[in-house]
């Protein structure tokens, strides 16, 4: 199934967002943030959405998350952030929810390890939140941006998975940034999400499909089996509809 996910509707009213959305799409995954914070949109999610036909997933909270951050004030709350969203998820019956790794903050430049050790522990406490919530977390790759992210290349996200069960969530134009495409498809069988969109592999740019240069049937045919959502991450609902009918078209080509 082709799902829709626009971090710029977290500004705008649920339930106008949600009549948005469901013109054009059967799936939406949520980003948590903003106006759509789970805990905050709960009651009036169970009622809007009993009059539309769409599945939904979340991704949790984006901004000034760090689950990796060597100060534990601000790391502690990051993982509250996502352990709410996954509580509120579970009772909203959402069962899947995607999150990023820790990021190298001033003093995380200075010791990597350590980062990489609190993302550890953040994730345990993740991980016990998301079982007695019944929800899936999927661990997102990142982009290639300097030295600040972790999880850019398979070898890093699999380090932070190891003992945990969580899935993977593949994003296609994040890999595309860090030349790891072939990589990653080689972790198939570990993804249970898969984000898609454009760029040029200069930068994360969420162009719409087609208007970058990942060669995007060569994604689809090694991804071959995969049988979850893929979400269209756009800046517009515009753009979501014409990646949709680009990727319908090279899916159906398959």
């Amino acid at each position: 199934m082709i799902a829709i996910s626009i971090p710029a509707l977290s500004l705008v009213d649920f339930g106008t967002a949600l009549a948005s959305v469901g013109k054009e799409f059967a799936a939406w995954e949520i980003v948590a943030e903003g106006r759509h914070y789970l805990p905050d949109i709960e009651m009036m999610f169970l009622d809007a959405t009993s009059s539309f036909d769409i599945e939904f997933s979340v991704h949790a909270p984006l901004s000034d998350i760090n689950i990796g951050s060597l100060n534990p004030r601000a790391r502690e709350r990051s993982v509250q952030e996502v352990c709410e969203t996954l509580q509120a998820a579970g009772r909203m019956n959402i069962d899947l929810c995607t999150i990023h790794p820790g990021f190298y903050g001033p003093l995380g430049m200075l010791d990597k390890p350590a980062v990489g050790e609190r993302t550890r522990d953040s994730l345990a406490a993740i991980e016990d939140v998301a079982q007695d919530s019944g929800v899936r977390v999927a661990l997102e790759n990142m982009p290639e941006m300097g030295q600040m992210m972790m999880g850019r290349t398979p070898e890093e996200l699999l380090r932070l998975l190891e003992g945990f069960d969580f899935g993977i969530c593949l994003d296609i134009g994040h890999a595309h940034t860090a030349h790891t495409i072939d990589d990653f498809l080689r972790l198939k069988d570990r993804v249970i999400n898969v984000h898609i969109h454009d760029n040029l592999g200069d930068r994360d740019s969420h162009l719409p499909i087609g208007e970058g240069s990942i060669d995007f049937n060569k994604v689809l045919r090694g991804l071959s089996g995969y049988d979850g959502r893929y979400v269209i991450e756009a800046r517009s609902l515009t753009d979501g509809a014409l990646s949709r009918d680009r990727l319908q078209s090279l899916l159906s080509s398959l």
